[in-house]
């Protein structure tokens, strides 16, 4: 039996911003170094330290997740986080219970036993979102949803 999984990352726009924010961090870091070389305080070198890391932290985030759609259900996992035990789990489509669009580029798929799944800044959102509405049609649509969306 083929099963086809669908694989949405995260768009190169979210890439490219969680990028420019890594190299904004680090470079104020240089220049508060250059501008403060003979009376650099701890805590506030510390502090953009700390945001650096926060940047970078972020981006990996960003490049590690994926949205996996397939016949049984849909999954939200990240790479990085599943390298510390944090496994994606799968939400069946018979479990949707509602399907929320907010603004047009984001859907939060809310399950029967309570778990909630957010598709947003994904390269082929269009794809995801009539894939979603199409094997969920026993869901309620809200938020920005029609029902002439399915």
């Amino acid at each position: 039996m083929n099963k086809e999984i669908l694989v949405f990352d995260r768009s190169p726009v979210s890439r490219l911003v969680s990028c420019a924010a890594v190299f904004a961090s680090a470079a104020l870091i240089f220049n508060y170094i250059a501008r403060s070389a003979n009376d650099i305080d701890v805590l506030s070198l510390g502090f953009f330290i700390v945001l650096f890391l926060g940047t970078v932290a972020a981006a990996v985030q960003q490049y590690g997740d994926h949205i996996y759609l397939s016949e049984d259900g849909v999954m939200y996992e990240n790479r990085l986080l599943s390298l510390f035990g944090r496994r994606g789990r799968w939400m069946r489509w018979e479990e949707i219970v509602e399907v929320r669009e907010l603004r047009k580029n984001v859907l939060v798929l809310l399950s029967s036993d309570g778990r909630r799944m957010l598709i947003d800044a994904i390269l082929g959102y269009a794809i995801a979102r009539h894939e979603v509405l199409r094997r969920a049609p026993q869901a309620v649509l809200s938020g920005t949803l029609a029902a002439e969306d399915r």
